[in-house]
């Protein structure tokens, strides 16, 4: 297929000016430039291609920082490329583009500018994070084309506008973006917004002169000078370190330490440490400036009220290298910070060396239950060198010779290269005592992988000296290797030990403790006897291991692998002794270390690990926790002892079901930071239980990186500001809006807003306001007038400012107009009285009449739609509703728009949620404060369908009106819904319900007994849907208002109409029934027509797709449901009210005699849904290309490559269909499913690396490949998921892993080879995400449901070339069409059909009451897994290896494919590939 083709620009004269250009380049981006001869480097010019062209350049080439010729003329070149590849007949001056030629440069811009605006149509786009956060560097401009520099923004006048930049930041450390707008600019000594518009940085300039500025950074400046009582060194280790300004000296290297380290240091930290316990850390070697090195100590706790682990500064010690003074000015320092001895329970060490130990036993003079945990992150290196020191001096001497050779070669051999790389290089120690256990088993890997390629040449090298004959006679020697195939085996386990503590995080600790509790065991098993194995792990005496008594036999001696000995035995057999007697003393050195090293046994490791895992911490004893306890020095007393196994057992047993439900749910475990977050919450702060959890949460954890630690101990929000330019002296008054209203005058204050052009303030006249004197109190006001031309406060009505849109879906329901703009005026308050105050109302409202034309005053028709029956539940009043077959659900009371006068006694209630709106009687409702009574948390835990979004919105709403603010949340929505839950439990307060009332909420007597008073509950109604036509159709308001008689009347049938909202004008026909659906209903429905209930009931109607409150088919097959409007107005008025009386009722679909007045069942129904969701992308594509079939002599085994392959259904089905195989590649994460086809399919399947991480070059070496099969998770793109992330985030991403190999294996066009692709995903997914996968894969997808071919539902999404695939399916003679036929003898089958089987167990059930689908022995039964497995058309046992139980079986099938739809889909294939 080809690529999308690119239009050429529109060649019309753009009179663009080189600063437009420059800025709009900039806005795309987000660049600096500030002319365009700096932008001749050519990054911005790939970026842009990449842009307009997605994949036409790749990024990760490009040289953003380019600032020569070479780097410059790469960048063009992949820009001539990505031309070439796309036909664009472009030529480029590419000398003149680099030299910074004016006239080159601003015409390529302008090319590119009309390009962009010919290809591109959507504005989303990240550039920064397209290339990875770089910057793009502008050049220099060659002397002979540099011309007068005008900058785009310039300081010193007045005729452009100066907004806000973070640029004014670097220069002035005070001044901060103003939340009032880019105009502004504040600052954070005087606390006031500056106006910066009309000079911009001059303005900050004048204002760091003024007396007002001076004085309150002079302030701020002592206080930074006073009480900082670390040493001189740290004041240059941080001035060195952080500090990118010019300025000098010893005093503003000390206000720049206090800007660092806070306003609260060093209390904060002493306070920490005095209340809970810590770890010290100390990084020694540490570099500070020139040629001097400190050694820097830090602080860390685990902070109780953030659940975090926090680390901080301390103090930066300059020593001269020796341990008895770097431990010294370790003990002097904390006890000059007054840090509590008896909290400080670790010190983590790392660059000091034998001064390590010194410092470690003063402290434990200090505190004799101190902790060193430095050897737990060490160990793996350490065990390391101790065994290879032990190897034999062949094996030595060879790896020396092989480098020190590599160094002195000038042939640069590649193998050579890869193995050395250039991070080895020549030392006075063996190299390989100088690097990590990680980088040696590298090189033993990469050295055995070129064994033969060295063979060959060193057999043939040129270089006649001793040296290479050495190498090559050794390389020759099968003992030589024999040692180093067992070094590659016998390091394993270190070397997965060391890659945990390097690259993990906090969230792995466990797995870490986990890890290092068993090394001990593992290696002592290589060589130890049992016995004396378990008295090492129990005593650490280190002389068994020598004692050959304890040894085990040279037999059951372990060499790693069975490969090693089987290698020796037919290569050398004669050196097989040797070689053991070589493992043993590698064994024993190795083993000796990790014993010595490791700070603390292999059961006390067990039981931490076990401790901070609370799926495990339910089975710990309480026996363990005391010894654990006892051996941290918390238990030192009997009574000590029994609190801590109280409290323990206390919370274990009232954890103990909760996590039980977390295991059935197959929760993850998460960081021990929050797993343990509720023990620290439900304990009292003297409980021994939770000291014993901090201990073990303040415990150093990855990343321990020197550099990674200090930048975050450093970065530290600062409570005061920093500025180089506090040293003016001029003084001058300051402006800021803070004195906009104050005036020392007795006159009368008369205030002019100020006039930037025309219209740009209330009126295009400047009004006088006239004031006493007084002092005036500013109050924003967000909307000066409603739509009736109120102004807010007049007539008793009182207005607020709405909620910010929330991450819970806010966006797509009660989203009210933005505010056009923020006005500030003078308020009413306690002080004086203003004069002519009515005057200054009027002379705003009158001004607001000028400017907002489109604004008029209600009429009578408009003021009657408030609900003024007496039935309560006035507008915007929150209240709880109840749909049939829904729990009670929040809403809020809008405006009757469709009726002149509202129904008495009804209220139009809209959904918080999903948006919708539902006719309710009054009586039906109930008040949002009766929330305990109402709320349900069924269906919150169950996480039914946006019933959380719909109570996180409303109780987002009722907070705000409360003026009740979640902080502590800091950003988290799942924390602050807690914390709004728990504050809604408790009664509201201290507002209580009468707080998140509407404002001016009257009683509904008072509102009755006053017809002429203002509207106190109103507020402006939700925007109309207008629903337009085009310019020859019919407009009709809203649905429910349709009258199908009149628009027959008309001359329009029930073909014409829409039958979602009654737009004459249909896009395409309803795929249904008889009638039509226009575009924006189109797209609902297509989204919205697969989207089921927990129950997997369709959730909305299968008419209009857009009301949830629907009856529902009771045919235990069919899952669709009805709406109220949709029946009453197309079957028959009043028939909704009749179908909810009749007991298991049979929908329009299953039974279309029932079909009456215009509701139609077409015929076809259910060939025209397939064609609909194959063809509702509305997009159109070329066809597949179509390769002929292969005559039967000519026909090779098929190669696939199957990604995410699950369980092989794949490899399943060809077998099936009697195909050849010649290699199946498969990719897979899951465990479970990898055991299941590494059984099922023995030796048949390859198994490589997670998608991502497999390259060009793999599929180079695997293929090529006939077929590609594929289906990326869809949990975060079906609709059913409310927590759904979508195509871009989450594992939605993953479909562009499949689209990038499937790019990678695409032949090219003149490529006779066939090849056929298919990719597979959910039915139930937004229309832009199904859009957005149809335009990547260039194709439409074919919509299968396997309830044709199997018992089950199904309904999936299939991508692809395959021939045929649009075909009808068909059932086979085989296939199990009812699920009686799938069942076990003996047991009953109630349903003929099942709705779609997930991975979760509900999924079993069958309809609101929860039924399920077998009986035996008189008794309802889940299906059996051998059961599931013949539904998906498995054969029986598929699933039953290696113990797994009946989730574990159930998850891998609930993801997997159903084999008759895959066979229907691949079965065309034997025309093209060997079959049996």
């Amino acid at each position: 297929m080809k690529s999308t083709v690119a239009v050429s620009p529109d060649f019309s004269p753009d009179k663009s000016s080189r600063f437009y250009l420059v800025k709009w380049f900039n806005n795309l981006l987000k660049t600096s430039f500030e002319d365009v001869q700096e932008m001749g480097s050519g990054a911005c010019h790939c970026q842009m291609m990449e842009h307009i062209l997605p994949g036409s350049v790749d990024l990760a080439r490009v040289r953003f920082d380019a600032q020569n010729e070479d780097d410059c003329k790469h960048n063009f070149s992949l820009l001539n490329e990505a031309f070439n590849k796309n036909g664009i007949a472009r030529r480029l001056q590419v000398d003149k583009l680099i030299k910074g030629d004016f006239k080159s440069n601003f015409e390529i811009l302008k090319w590119f500018k009309g390009f962009y605006t010919a290809n591109v149509k959507s504005g989303e786009y990240d550039p920064v994070k397209a290339r990875c956060s770089q910057l793009i560097s502008p050049i220099e401009v060659s002397p002979e084309f540099v011309r007068t520099k005008v900058r785009l923004f310039p300081e010193d006048t007045g005729n452009l506008p100066h907004p806000y930049t973070k640029k004014w930041k670097d220069i002035f450390d005070w001044a901060d973006r103003s939340p009032i707008g880019d105009h502004y600019t504040y600052c954070s000594s005087c606390k006031s917004h500056l106006s910066t518009s009309s000079r911009g940085l001059a303005d900050l300039r004048r204002h760091v002169e003024t007396k007002k500025h001076k004085k309150r950074s002079g302030l701020m400046n002592r206080q930074v000078a006073e009480l900082l009582p670390c040493s001189d060194a740290t004041l240059r280790f941080i001035y060195n370190r952080c500090y990118s300004g010019s300025a000098e000296g010893e005093e503003v290297s000390r206000r720049f330490a206090r800007h660092k380290l806070g306003m609260e240091y060093p209390k904060n930290i002493t306070s920490a440490c005095q209340n809970t316990p810590y770890c010290l850390y100390i990084y020694g070697g540490v570099t500070s400036g020139d040629e001097e090195t400190v050694s820097v100590v830090l602080v860390g706790f685990f902070d109780v009220e953030s659940s975090s682990h926090c680390i901080r500064f301390l103090e930066a010690l300059q020593t001269d290298g020796t341990g008895d003074q770097t431990a010294s000015l370790v003990v002097e320092t904390l006890k000059k910070f007054g840090l509590s001895m008896e909290n400080l329970v670790a010190v983590y060490f790392t660059g000091h060396g034998a001064a390590s130990e010194q410092i470690y036993w003063q402290l434990r003079e200090l505190n004799p239950n101190i902790i060193s945990l430095g050897g737990l992150f060490t160990i793996a290196d350490a065990a390391c060198r101790a065994g290879i020191k032990e190897l034999s001096n062949q094996a030595q001497e060879f790896i020396v010779d092989l480098h020190a050779y590599y160094c002195s070669s000038s042939d640069g051999n590649e193998n050579l290269k890869s193995i050395f790389r250039s991070d080895i290089k020549e030392q006075s120690v063996p190299f390989y005592l100088n690097i990590s256990c990680h980088r040696f088993c590298e090189l033993l890997t990469k050295l055995l992988e070129a064994w033969e390629d060295l063979t060959l040449y060193f057999s043939t090298c040129q270089d006649n000296g001793k040296k290479p004959k050495s190498i090559c006679s050794q390389l020759k020697d099968p003992k030589v290797k024999a040692t180093f195939l067992f070094l590659e085996q016998a390091l394993k386990s270190l070397h997965s030990f060391q890659k945990k503590t390097q690259e993990s995080s906090r969230a792995d600790m466990l797995l870490i403790l986990e890890e290092a509790s068993s090394l001990l065991s593992t290696y002592t098993s290589y060589f130890l006897d049992p016995h004396a194995a378990a008295d090492i792990l129990k005593d650490r005496d280190t002389q068994i291991l020598h004692e050959k008594k304890f040894h085990l036999p040279s037999s059951k001696l372990s060499l790693g692998a069975k490969t090693v000995e089987d290698f020796v035995k037919n290569s050398a057999a004669e050196a097989l002794p040797l070689l053991k007697e070589e493992a043993l003393s590698f064994y024993i050195a190795l083993t000796g270390c990790i014993a010595e090293e490791l700070p603390l046994n292999e059961t006390v490791l067990k039981t931490i690990a076990m401790l901070l895992n609370p799926k495990s911490m339910v089975t710990v004893t309480e026996e363990v926790v005391g010894g654990l306890a006892t051996k941290l020095g918390l238990c030192n007393s009997p009574d000590k002892v029994k609190q801590l196994t109280r409290d323990f057992l206390q919370y274990q047993l009232s954890q103990k079901e909760e996590g039980e439900e977390n295991v059935k749910d197959g929760c993850t475990v998460g960081s021990p930071e929050k797993n343990l977050a509720s023990v620290l919450q439900d304990t009292q702060p003297t409980s021994v239980f939770r000291r014993l959890i901090l201990i073990l949460l303040c415990f150093p954890c990855p990343s321990l990186d020197t550099q990674q630690v200090l930048t975050e101990a450093l970065q530290r929000s600062t409570d005061f500001s920093f500025s180089e330019s506090d040293s003016f002296t001029e003084d001058e008054c300051g402006i800021s809006l803070d004195s906009v209203f104050h005036s020392s005058s007795n006159e009368d204050l008369q205030v002019f807003p100020r006039r930037k052009k025309k219209n740009a303030c209330l009126g295009q006249k400047d009004v006088p306001l006239e004031w006493t004197h007084c002092e005036v109190r500013l109050t924003r006001v967000d909307e000066l007038a409603n739509e009736f031309g109120h102004i807010p406060g007049e007539n008793c009505i009182s207005w607020k400012q709405e909620p910010c849109r929330g991450n819970f879906g806010w966006e797509s329901s009660l989203r009210q107009k933005p505010k056009a703009r923020t006005v500030f005026q003078a308020g009413g308050s306690t002080w004086s009285k203003p004069i002519q105050l009515d005057k200054v109302s009027k002379n705003v409202h009158d001004l607001l009449e000028k400017t907002s034309p489109g604004k008029t005053s209600p009429t009578r028709g408009q003021q009657k739609k408030a609900y003024q029956d007496g039935k309560g539940f006035l507008l915007e009043e929150l209240v709880w509703g109840k749909g049939e077959g829904f729990s009670w659900w929040p809403g809020v009371v809008r405006p009757w728009i469709l009726e002149s006068v509202p129904r008495r006694g009804m209220r139009r209630v809209e959904w918080f949620g999903d948006a919708t709106f539902s006719e309710i009687n009054a009586g039906s409702l109930r008040p949002f404060g009766a929330f305990n009574e109402y709320f349900s948390k069924e269906s919150f835990d169950n996480n039914v369908p946006f019933y959380k979004n719909a109570i996180y919105e409303v109780m987002e709403l009722a907070s705000y009106r409360c003026g009740k603010s979640f902080a502590s949340a800091s950003g988290d929505n799942e924390k602050e819904l807690d914390l709004m839950l728990d504050w809604a439990s408790k009664g509201f307060l201290p507002s209580g319900q009468d707080g998140f009332l509407p404002s001016g909420f009257q009683d509904p007597s008072a509102v009755l007994s006053s017809s002429d008073s203002a509207l106190s509950d109103y507020q402006p109604p939700a925007k109309r849907k207008c629903l337009k036509n085009k310019t020859n159709g019919t407009v009709i308001t809203n649905k429910t208002k349709l009258e199908w008689n009149k628009i027959k009347e008309c001359g329009k049938s029930i073909k014409d109409i829409c039958l979602s909202c009654g737009l004459t004008d249909c896009e395409v026909q309803h795929p249904l029934f008889e009638g039509g659906l226009c575009l924006n209903c189109k797209e609902r429905f297509s989204e919205t027509f697969f989207r089921v209930d927990p129950n997997r009931n369709q959730l909305y109607c299968s008419v209009c797709c857009s009301v949830p409150n629907v009856v529902r088919c009771h045919v235990d097959s069919c899952h669709r449901g009805f709406c109220k409007s949709c029946v009453n107005q197309l079957v028959g008025p009043n028939t909704f009210d009749k179908l909810k009386d009749v007991d298991r009722w049979s929908c329009y679909i299953c039974k279309p005699s029932q079909c009456k007045g215009d509701l139609k069942l077409r015929p076809n129904w259910n060939v025209k849904l397939q064609q609909f969701f194959a063809t509702d992308s509305g997009l159109e594509f070329e066809p597949h290309r179509i390769y002929p079939s292969i005559p039967a002599n000519q026909r090779r085994p098929i190669r696939v490559l199957s990604l995410f392959d699950g369980i092989s259904t794949g490899c399943q089905v060809l077998k099936s269909l009697g195909f050849k195989i010649k290699s199946y590649i498969a990719s897979e994460i899951s465990e479970d499913a990898i055991v299941v086809s590494m059984v099922k399919h023995e030796g048949e399947i390859t198994h490589v690396n997670d998608i991502r991480t497999i390259t060009r070059k793999h599929l180079k070496e695997w293929g090529p490949f006939d077929l590609l099969i594929g289906a990326s998770p869809c949990n975060d793109l079906s609709l059913v998921n409310p927590q759904r992330k979508g195509l871009y985030d989450g594992t939605g991403k993953l479909f562009f892993e499949f689209y990038r190999i499937l790019s990678m294996l695409r032949p090219s066009e003149d490529d006779p080879r066939p090849f056929f692709w298919l990719f597979e995903n959910v039915a139930s997914m937004t229309a832009h995400d199904k859009k957005d996968i149809c335009r990547f894969l260039e194709c439409n997808p074919v919509l299968l449901n396997a309830v044709d071919v199997s018992p089950a539902n199904r309904p999936r999404l299939f991508w692809g070339n395959l021939p045929g695939m649009r075909r009808p399916i068909t059932p086979s003679q085989d296939d199990k069409l009812v699920l009686q036929d799938c069942l076990e003898p003996g047991r009953l089958a109630r349903v003929d059909k099942i709705r779609t089987v997930t991975t979760k167990s509900n999924s079993i059930r069958q309809d609101k009451s929860g039924s399920l689908p077998v009986s035996m022995n008189g008794k309802d039964d889940y299906l059996w897994c051998t059961e599931i497995e013949q539904v998906f058309g498995f054969p029986k046992h598929y699933t039953d290896v290696n113990n797994m139980g009946r989730s574990q079986r159930q998850k891998v099938l609930g993801v997997s494919w159903s084999i008759p739809v895959i066979r229907h889909l691949l079965a065309p294939l034997r025309d093209y590939y060997e079959c049996k």
